[in-house]
């Protein structure tokens, strides 16, 4: 089966990354996300890779590359710039800037699925947020402050914000973000589990919630990017690797 055929015909891979870039609206800084038809770029304005990102794709997507590069420069951020379809051109022009590959990583998409609500799972409120950092904080071995890039305040009022968790007792076990795009994706960030409570079932079932309720708000398509060892779990759940998006950097930000 085409792993695309989850996409609507008249939309596509192209559409589908161009919805991703605009899913960072949930963590990027005002004014630093610059969306095209061939190519998007988000940054924070944290000094952490994993939010500051681009991405380039389309046909005429090479053309954006000093554009993209002097974006990155003027912010003084650590950044990552992935390429994707025709934009896997643009890459002697990042090596020519010294800019290295790193691998890739898969675009995944998900269509309906099976519907699991579950009553432990609740949006999140303003008081869950210092829960919400220090668990994405623990969970991935990062500054509390890659938690607060995610789990910022002013997103709890976003019409297309959805901040989601998992509560044992009132005790935060599980959260991850979804934002949605165009009343089609739903993009997800920072699924989370505390370490103490990791291949327990946790992040399956927050998954299943979250899905359920974003069939219940007219959202059909779910869209992330996977690390591998997180791909197994999304597999399962029932999601395609739709393509893989190359993934560069500078060397002195993401190799030791």
């Amino acid at each position: 089966m085409d792993p695309t055929s989850i996409l609507a015909p008249s939309l596509g891979l192209a559409e589908a990354r161009t919805a991703y870039g605009r899913g960072t609206a949930v963590w990027s800084a005002p004014g630093l996300l610059h969306v095209d038809e061939d190519w998007w770029i988000a940054l924070s304005r944290a000094p952490y890779v994993d939010y500051n990102l681009a991405l380039i794709h389309g046909e005429h997507g090479a053309d954006a590359v000093p554009q993209v590069l002097d974006e990155v420069k003027n912010a003084h951020v650590p950044a990552v710039i992935m390429l994707a379809g025709a934009g896997l051109r643009a890459a002697s022009a990042l090596a020519d800037a010294g800019w290295v590959c790193t691998g890739a990583l898969p675009f995944m998409g998900k269509e309906r699925g099976p519907l699991h609500d579950d009553l432990d799972v609740r949006l999140l409120e303003q008081r869950d947020l210092t829960q919400a950092r220090a668990l994405t904080s623990s969970a991935f071995g990062v500054a509390e402050a890659v938690g607060a890039i995610v789990y910022a305040e002013d997103a709890l009022e976003r019409e297309c914000t959805r901040f989601w968790g998992l509560f044992e007792e009132d005790v935060l076990r599980c959260c991850s973000v979804s934002q949605y795009v165009d009343g089609r994706y739903s993009v997800g960030w920072a699924l989370a589990t505390a370490p103490e409570r990791q291949r327990a079932g946790y992040g399956r079932r927050l998954m299943r919630a979250s899905a359920a309720r974003r069939m219940a708000d007219g959202i059909p398509v779910s869209l992330l990017m996977a690390t591998e060892e997180g791909r197994h779990l999304y597999e399962q759940e029932g999601y395609t690797t739709l393509e893989y998006w190359q993934i560069w950097s500078r060397a002195r930000w993401v190799l030791p």
